[in-house]
């Protein structure tokens, strides 16, 4: 099945982001209250249908990341227990769209474009902050490790090269 949308484009004033709805509450709030103000700081990406209807969307920010007691793959390239990294800091799919396949192709849209930043500004680790165990288990499945004991998935920039690459 291919994707509903059929173009990708960065958030813009021009967005309706007000009938959004994905099922998790944090993340409709985020999009519709705080992703427009934050245009700045966090790179928000939309998909878009034909008749420019909102049906999914990813947000990318650069952050440090500290890698003390992580595993030697986690830690490479670090300096001073640091690292830097890209964070998939909120993401949603219209729930007509859900449980369809295309969650799965969001996060490898985010992730080549994730990949396409660090391809023109170098950083060692892609990260995501997920909502709930559900989530972990979705983010673990294109081969994210999970940090224990929290809802953090951390995955090196060449395994997510890796990963993307079958």
């Amino acid at each position: 099945m291919t994707p509903p949308w059929n173009q990708v484009e960065k958030l813009c004033p021009d967005h309706d982001l007000s009938e959004f709805r994905c099922g998790l509450d944090s993340v409709e709030d985020w999009f519709q209250n705080k992703a427009m103000n934050n245009r700045s700081m966090v790179g928000t990406h939309v998909c878009l249908t034909e008749a420019s209807d909102i049906v999914g969307f990813f947000a990318l920010k650069t952050i440090i990341v500290s890698t003390e007691g992580m595993s030697s793959r986690l830690r490479a390239g670090s300096m001073d227990g640091q690292s830097t990294a890209i964070l998939l800091c909120q993401m949603g799919i219209a729930k007509p769209w859900q449980d369809l396949g295309h969650g799965k192709r969001l996060l490898r849209l985010a992730m080549t474009e994730a990949l396409e930043a660090h391809r023109r500004s170098p950083v060692q680790l892609f990260v995501v902050d997920a909502e709930n165990e559900d989530l972990v288990r979705f983010y673990e499945k294109p081969g994210l490790q999970r940090i224990p004991n929290s809802l953090r998935l951390l995955a090196p920039m060449k395994a997510l090269e890796k990963a993307l690459s079958n």
